[in-house]
């Protein structure tokens, strides 16, 4: 399913050697667990916006008041606590038009007080990372972190892999592909007649702007397997910083055996990556020491992290109901404004 999407069991019948009913059994059993087992990944730069990771530093006491004011203008798809040097993690889904109103939305918040500090990252889309099952053994129950390897593998090996800043496509898209992308992303494998009943049309006409404009937009999808107990693990934001382009790509090619990424981000225009890791607690401190050897090794200029808190995690899908079939994205700004300096305001007690 992670490599030919979640939709297609029949393929997936063909290629394991298992009956398709055994197949979709399983999968109904996963879903039953999960309540889905696959979200879509649209990758926003064909749909005109740019991906955004905004890490801001909330002023004491005023934490609560910084989630409210990311979450104004209604492009983040996440927002949510960190420790380190910044608060907060925040994604962002800005449409290409509205990026210099943005960051000006970014230094007012810091403006009125709301955060002692920020930084802008403009990324391409998120590429998912299912685990590489080979490095774990089901009669024990345990995963083989293989450090010494991967590292070798990084320092002799050739790119296999290349990941590239994405091409600015024009928007063709119409607010009902945005609303069908939207559903998908909370589950791929959501029927096109509960999708047609949701967006008031047909399911053949679903079908249609699914097979004819969204496939290429559909393209990568995160599946609900995670490879240990929440409650013993950490998730990571790293930003690495990479020698060259070649170090990077080769970094990327090896990121399928590295199980405890999640997911990569090309920062745009530099040698850098955003990786997002989920790993036991007790091999925290060794994927530091793994980060730090690359530095050693010259595979990495830098590195630097923030530990998320997904407790409070929010997240949100594409903001379909900003888009306008014949304006286009909009943005009422000095809404925004006016909304965020209420939110700035102290509390009468």
């Amino acid at each position: 399913m992670a490599e030919i999407g979640p939709r297609n069991l029949l393929e997936v019948s063909r290629r394991i050697g298992v009956p398709f009913t055994t197949v979709c059994h399983r999968v109904l059993q996963l879903e039953a667990r999960s309540r889905q087992i696959a979200i879509s990944i649209p990758q926003v730069a064909k749909l005109g916006m740019n991906r955004l990771v905004i890490l801001t530093a909330a002023k004491p006491g005023m934490e609560e008041a910084v989630t409210e004011a990311l979450m104004i203008p209604d492009y983040w798809r996440v927002v949510e606590p960190c420790e380190g040097a910044f608060t907060h993690h925040s994604i962002q889904t800005v449409p290409r038009e509205f990026l210099g109103q943005f960051k000006e939305y970014i230094s007012k918040m810091q403006e009125m007080n709301l955060i002692r500090s920020y930084r802008i990252i403009p990324t391409g889309d998120s590429v998912p990372n299912f685990p590489d099952f080979t490095s774990y053994d089901p009669r024990f129950g345990e995963w083989t972190f293989r450090w010494d390897a991967w590292l070798n593998e990084l320092k002799e090996g050739r790119p296999t892999r290349i990941i590239a800043d994405p091409e600015e496509k024009v928007m063709r898209a119409k607010k009902i592909d945005l609303h069908i992308i939207a559903l998908l992303e909370m589950n791929a494998r959501a029927n096109f007649t509960d999708i047609a009943q949701a967006v008031n049309t047909s399911p053949q006409n679903v079908k249609y702007h699914y097979d004819n404009k969204l496939t290429s937009v559909l393209e990568r999808f995160q599946l609900d397997v995670v490879p240990y107990p929440i409650e013993m693990s950490a998730y990571h934001e790293f930003m690495l910083q990479f020698t060259d382009a070649e170090a990077l790509n080769r970094f990327f090619s090896v990121v399928k055996r590295l199980f405890f990424v999640v997911s990569a981000a090309k920062v745009l225009r530099k040698n850098a990556l955003f990786v997002r890791t989920y790993i036991l607690s007790s091999q925290v401190a060794n994927m530091f020491d793994f980060f730090s050897q690359m530095a050693k090794d010259g595979l990495l200029e830098s590195y630097s992290s923030v530990r998320l808190n997904l407790n409070f995690r929010e997240q949100q899908t594409i903001s379909f109901d900003l888009y306008d079939d014949e304006k286009g994205w909009t943005w009422d700004f000095d809404r925004s404004l006016a909304e965020v300096e209420r939110v700035s305001q102290p509390v009468a007690r």
